[in-house]
């Protein structure tokens, strides 16, 4: 029989001494009796037997305590970093202090472990990575994205989505998708993939009003499900776009199509009518006068309204030339209201010009700063009844220097000041309104005017009490004078 490494020879010398000083004592005995040297009666005899057997209950007690402690020591060390390694500390490694079976374990044993930590941070690290590929990835995209699993439980969201709700992670997550977005056409679409034989997305229109905002918002929702190679779900990927720019940009559009062609048909209509009342030979001098002055006033505007809506189209183009130069805006002021003073003396209003004693100068277009206050005073008259007055101030606070006209005329509602300076909108909720004839490009030219000179134009206004609309524009600063 082989007998292989240093623990199995242990313990084979061990077992041959423990055997062999029995075997040795029990035969000198015998021989000592043999030789008639000793003479042991049988209970002498036995108590010999006695004896032998404890001494050798003893050394193998003693042998075994000795060879087993330090092995089972070991065992006991091994067991415990195993499982420590086992638990994910993939770092530690077994002692080997012997040459023996145990000792060639624990290197085979600490091998492996090395192996496998390589492999599981080369792994972890790739999957770090993907992971903040797809964080990067889902941060800068624009639109919102919603990842649910099987029983429409959030599992991720975006940044974009998370703002739009109004939620962080701690909140959204395993929370139920349909306690985020009440919709039931979402639901559906959600429905629909889930039981699709395909993986192709599909998509729907929802609104949704997020707890943070007012307005609602049109949200297109493209769900695609994922899959294992195997076939089996995992969950849905939920894209959302927001489309309410897009979807105001199209109804305004179709607001400015529909102005436009009513505002050209009404005078062209009236051109084409008296054009033809000419042509008759039996109307007198008179008539034709009047009809003639009836064409120039619709040839005028619409020529008006042509020239408007080309002055906004060029300046939101940026093909139109601004001659920036330094201006003092009361002269601005006091020129205009002087050459159209007819305009508020037809209807016996008065005007009142209130100015402080030292006023900054802006840079700016003077033509175009006069086209913002002829269009600002023109309108103060004309939605003006007769004998009130029309006030233009100036006013400095900080860096700017504010401009406003005030009115004692029919005013604005509430829910029109919003889009007053819309292209083609006029406020008609007041008979008197309704009554006057206009393009509603006037205040439409005085914000892109003063959007080009960096500036801002607002309007305060009460039914029945008067409108005050304000446009303020940056002072210009020493540095700037001097150069």
């Amino acid at each position: 029989m082989e007998i292989k490494g240093n623990f199995s020879f242990k313990i084979f010398l061990s077992l041959f001494v423990i055997i062999f000083i029995p075997v040795v004592i029990v035969f000198l005995n015998h021989a000592r009796i043999e030789s008639g040297q000793v003479t042991l009666s049988p209970q002498e005899n036995f108590w010999f037997f006695i004896i032998i057997l404890a001494i050798s209950l003893s050394l193998s007690a003693l042998t075994t305590r000795v060879l087993c402690s330090s092995f089972y020591e070991r065992i006991r060390t091994y067991n415990q970093i195993a499982r420590k390694i086992a638990g994910g500390q993939f770092e530690l490694r077994i002692p080997v202090d012997a040459e023996d079976e145990l000792g060639k374990f624990g290197k085979f044993f600490n091998m492996l472990t090395k192996e496998h930590h390589e492999i599981k941070k080369k792994n972890v690290g790739e999957k770090l990575f993907e992971w903040e590929k797809i964080q990067a990835i889902l941060k800068n995209i624009g639109d919102g994205v919603v990842v649910i699993d099987n029983f429409n439980r959030i599992e991720l969201m975006n940044s974009v989505a998370e703002n739009w709700f109004n939620v962080t992670r701690q909140n959204y997550l395993s929370m139920e998708l349909e306690k985020l977005i009440r919709d039931d056409k979402l639901k559906g679409l959600i429905e629909k993939v889930k039981s699709g034989t395909n993986s192709s997305e599909e998509k729907v229109e929802i609104e949704v009003t997020p707890e943070n905002q007012r307005q609602p918002i049109i949200l297109q929702a493209i769900a695609t499900k994922v899959i294992s190679d195997n076939r089996k779900l995992f969950g849905v990927v939920i894209a959302l776009r927001d489309l309410t720019r897009e979807k105001e940009i199209d109804r305004k559009k179709s607001e400015v199509v529909s102005m436009v062609s009513h505002e050209l048909r009404s005078p062209l209509t009236s051109i084409t009518g008296f054009s033809e009342l000419l042509l008759d030979e039996n109307i007198s001098s008179d008539q034709s006068r009047e009809y003639s002055n009836i064409i120039l006033k619709e040839s005028r505007r619409l020529s008006e309204l042509i020239n408007k809506y080309l002055d906004i189209s060029r300046i939101e183009s940026g093909k139109s030339e601004v001659h920036m130069t330094p201006l003092t805006m009361d002269d601005v002021i006091q020129s205009v209201v002087s050459m159209n003073a007819f305009l508020a003396s037809s209807k016996n209003i008065q005007v009142k010009l209130r100015f402080p004693e030292k006023i900054s100068s802006i840079n700016a277009d003077r033509q175009m700063m006069g086209e913002v206050i002829l269009n600002l005073f023109s309108n103060a008259v004309k939605y003006s009844p007769a004998d009130t007055t029309v006030t233009i101030s100036i006013e400095e606070t900080g860096n700017e220097q504010i401009i406003s006209v005030t009115d004692q005329g029919y005013g604005i509602s509430e829910n029109e000041l919003e889009r007053v300076f819309d292209k083609f909108y006029r406020a008609t909720e007041t008979v008197e309104v309704q009554e006057e004839k206009g393009t509603g490009l006037g205040l439409a030219l005085v914000r892109e005017i003063i959007t080009k000179h960096h500036g801002r134009v607002w309007v305060t206004s009460k039914l029945k009490q008067g409108s005050t609309f304000f446009i303020a524009l940056p002072i210009m600063q020493r540095e700037d004078i001097l150069s």
